[in-house]
């Protein structure tokens, strides 16, 4: 019987994760992160300020070398702001999971890849949950190469250096699980093409407490 929902997070929770905020201050982080104005010892204008705002439109193309455009920080403004902020986003579903699983925990997990930036500034390190599938409630293959059916399902949750990798609601709900709850898991198998790259991506999709 399920007791709690914890979330339902859409299939294209990519994405949830780069859904604008709402307020302005949130917002214009949301912004500066997807095209940064400072510099990376954060020299520049103050993040959210009609000068940083001004700059962020300039790089952007939504006014013009003369100011020409929508009104600063105006909604028409910012829609205009997010349309160029967005990539074009392609998503395949390869395979779905849907499936009761048992919460195992929370270990540091460490990247083995070999890149110059491995392990430690890569963003594979950090915090993983795993669960361990009980049985199957459904499953589709649609993708020739989708996954098959699991004993087990990982996602990191936060890297090594504070980066949350997951939508902020699917870490909490995590967080709060004890070891040995049982939970209705759903996650996809995608693959996504994203600025001409392409990868893998497992989004969970529903996660809820079971008895």
């Amino acid at each position: 019987m399920k007791t709690l929902l914890l979330l339902i997070a859409l299939a294209g929770f990519t994405f949830a994760q780069n859904a604008a905020p709402k307020d302005w201050d949130a917002w214009a982080k949301w912004a500066e992160k997807l095209h940064p104005i400072t510099d990376a010892q954060g020299h520049g204008p103050d993040i959210g300020s009609d000068e940083w705002a001004n700059a962020l439109a300039r790089r952007l193309g939504v006014i013009d070398a003369e100011g020409h455009g929508p009104d600063l920080k105006s909604d028409e403004w910012r829609a205009a702001v997010e349309k160029k902020l967005k990539p074009a986003e392609k998503r395949e579903l390869l395979s779905s999971h849907d499936t009761i699983a048992v919460f195992k925990g929370i270990r540091e997990h460490r990247c083995m890849g070999l890149t110059s930036l491995c392990p430690d500034r890569c963003g594979h390190s950090g915090k993983m949950a795993t669960f361990g599938i009980v049985e199957y409630l459904a499953y589709e293959k649609p993708g020739e190469f989708g996954d098959p059916k699991q004993e087990d399902f990982m996602v990191l949750i936060e890297d090594n250096m504070g980066n949350v990798k997951v939508p902020a609601v699917i870490r909490d709900a995590i967080l709060e699980l004890k070891q040995g709850a049982r939970v209705r898991l759903k996650w996809n198998h995608d693959f996504v093409t994203r600025d001409g790259a392409s990868s893998p991506e497992r989004p969970i999709t529903m996660l809820e407490k079971h008895n």
